[in-house]
């Protein structure tokens, strides 16, 4: 009997596990890993401010365009009531058709401004502020409706349109209604936008501290001149690593040791001469256990003169 062929089991096992990857399986993965990557975009303040003043300009495109188009129906009715029957040859003809788009320009720049208090959490508490706009939306109104009324005074009933009557008394209504409007989705959208960065800048991680700088270097000496020489206050504060730094790092005679125990005795040398005191033997064998013949050497090499020239 023979025994299985085990190269053609690996191939059975990949062709399971590939059974299930279906064409509806791969688009979910690939929409879940496409979620995955918005999902940090989405959270993103810029991102977030971007969004919303596009919606926001959407909306009041929309909304200027229909405030627009009921300016001009209330101005046309405004003029009729303040024309009266005078003809394009009157200057108060072409006077009239001014008097709504002013009522209206005030009205929008009332708003507007309120709408910018309003965005930083401030409100007109004035009483003349809500009496102004409330004057101007009852003078379009009356200057709109009192022409559509005026047949019932005078008892023409036949000449009395009550639709045209209801439409000039709800279109400044609702004109007046997108003028105050506008203001509000300005100020909600500012205070989405501040809302989002103050929420990023809570999270964000404190700013790191800035390096010190770096210390000036000295300037280098010109070629062929001699260096200064240290004034006098200078040589008496110098320092404790100056001091050490003259001391020999090497003796050209005297026993030789190995490192460790030649670099023991040159820390020792330095304590003695910050010390104001005499390199002994016994500052040798308190760092290292030589015989004292041996220590005597040592201080000797340090402290006899060496080609001339002393080295303590």
């Amino acid at each position: 009997m023979s025994e299985p062929n085990e190269p053609d089991q690996p191939e059975r096992d990949e062709g399971k596990a590939d059974k299930g990857q279906t064409r509806r399986v791969r688009k979910l993965g690939d929409r879940i890993s496409e979620a995955r990557h918005l999902r940090g975009l989405v959270r993103d303040p810029d991102l977030q401010a971007v969004e919303m003043e596009r919606s926001g300009r959407r909306t009041l495109v929309g909304l200027w365009f229909f405030l627009a188009l009921g300016l001009v129906f209330t101005t046309a009715g405004v003029q009729r009531f303040l024309a009266g029957k005078t003809t394009m040859a009157d200057p108060l003809w072409w006077a009239a058709w001014t008097v709504e788009p002013m009522f209206a320009g005030l009205l929008i720049v009332l708003l507007n401004f309120e709408a910018v208090i309003l965005s930083h959490g401030i409100e007109p508490d004035h009483d003349w502020w809500s009496r102004l706009k409330h004057v101007l939306l009852a003078s379009t109104m009356a200057m709109n409706v009192i022409p559509q009324v005026m047949p019932l005074v005078s008892s023409s009933w036949g000449e009395f349109n009550p639709g045209s009557a209801a439409v000039h008394a709800i279109i400044p209504v609702i004109v007046y209604g997108i003028a105050e409007v506008i203001p509000v989705i300005q100020a909600r959208q500012r205070a989405v936008i501040l809302a989002a960065y103050e929420a990023a800048d809570a999270t964000a991680p404190p700013p790191a501290e800035p390096a010190p700088p770096a210390p000036p270097k000295p300037p280098e000496p010109v070629a062929g001149t001699a260096p200064p020489k240290p004034s006098e206050s200078a040589a008496g504060t110098a320092t404790r690593e100056q001091r050490t730094a003259e001391i020999p790092k090497a003796i050209s005679k005297g026993p030789k040791l190995p490192p460790p125990m030649a670099q023991a005795v040159q820390s020792a040398f330095a304590r003695a001469q910050q010390e104001g005191r005499e390199f002994t033997a016994g500052d040798v064998n308190a760092v290292i256990k030589v015989a004292p013949d041996l220590a005597e050497q040592i201080v000797a090499s340090y402290t006899q003169p060496t080609n001339g020239h002393a080295l303590a």
